[in-house]
């Protein structure tokens, strides 16, 4: 599915395919581990020529959606991307590269350092400079007011992210733990490249090999047992790893940036979803627009497929203790732990 469009998405406001086509062809790029990475050169010439222009539109205001993957993230944005005044970046990997060759956390795009936290100091100005005229030149293409970039990890470049713009607000999405890590592996046994080494870890396992050397080192539960975290090879108990850290890491974001930071339940985004859309709306300072409300009822549904999961023993703690904090039951019913 190109652009994540389908009938629903296309049928509902058409005016929208030509931003999400320009999103996916000029500005996101493709990864490792999706199709149509030969595009990649035409991708790269376009924001290289955006990175080099002078900015004409304001883009002081960008929406992140943050947190872990299989979060419901894509469709959130989506579901924004539907108001008039938003254009939606999916995961635009290869923009952020293009301003900071330090942001391939899974190797699409090269082997070089990268890192998985960024703050302040990251972002020089030859950086800024780049990602704001980027983001000009999507503003302009896609006669949009305001971008909403979908990228999960953002949630550990808070502080990098606040000294690019003036005015950034960031969606922490968050989802029960046993349908996330589910979700996860499941994607990643399903979309594994044997021959090329890809899946969700990255390109040689990179993305899973940074995690461990500067996010899991800092985590207040894993890096107690840092040995045994980093001889884990089980798709579901990395997942975990994965789900453990990014909750610890945006709660904490959550206390140091409050003003800057709604939390979303994804339950309570598919359960009551204009309930949630209009709080983001509000949050965002972006108006409540019938359009992306009536669509937002449309695709966002519970889930209703929690697998069981089965995880390392040492993970489960920390999987209980931070349930509890984000409001989920502190018994995991669909949840096993294994040796």
């Amino acid at each position: 599915m190109i652009a994540q469009l389908n009938k629903e998405y296309i049928f509902t406001k058409p005016a929208k395919v030509i931003p999400r086509l320009l999103s996916y062809f000029l500005y996101e790029g493709r990864p490792a581990t999706t199709k149509g990475r030969w595009f990649n050169p035409v991708t790269f010439m376009s924001l290289r020529n955006a990175a080099s222009t002078k900015h004409i539109s304001e883009c002081e205001q960008p929406i992140f959606i943050t947190g872990t993957g299989r979060s419901g993230s894509t469709v959130l944005g989506l579901v924004v991307s539907m108001h008039p005044d938003v254009g939606f970046l999916n995961e635009p990997k290869a923009l952020w590269y293009t301003a900071n060759p330090a942001d391939d956390l899974i190797g699409s795009y090269s082997s070089a350092t990268a890192k998985y936290m960024m703050n302040a100091t990251d972002a020089n100005s030859a950086v800024s400079s780049a990602v704001k005229s980027i983001y000009s030149s999507y503003l302009n293409r896609t006669n949009s007011k305001r971008i909403v970039d979908k990228f999960p990890e953002m949630i550990f470049r808070i502080e990098y992210l606040n000294q690019i713009f003036k005015s950034p607000k960031y969606i922490f999405l968050y989802r029960n733990p046993w349908d996330t890590i589910a979700s996860t592996a499941l994607w990643s046994e399903n979309h594994t490249d044997i021959l090329k080494h890809e899946d969700w870890w990255g390109v040689n396992n990179r993305k899973w090999n940074l995690l461990l050397e500067q996010v899991v080192v800092k985590d207040p539960h894993l890096s107690k047992i840092y040995s045994t975290v980093a001889s884990l090879t089980k798709q579901t108990d990395k997942a975990a790893v994965e789900w453990i850290v990014t909750m610890n890491h945006g709660l904490k974001m959550l206390q140091e940036f409050p003003e800057l930071i709604l939390p979303v339940k994804y339950e309570d985004l598919a359960n009551d979803s204009e309930k949630s859309l209009r709080a983001i709306c509000n949050f965002t300072s972006l108006e409540a627009i019938d359009d992306f409300l009536v669509f937002g009822k449309k695709v966002l549904k519970p889930s209703t497929n929690n697998l069981p999961v089965q995880i390392h023993p040492a993970l489960a703690n920390a999987i209980d203790e931070l349930s509890e904090k984000l409001g989920y039951p502190s018994q995991l019913p669909s949840m096993s732990v294994t040796e």
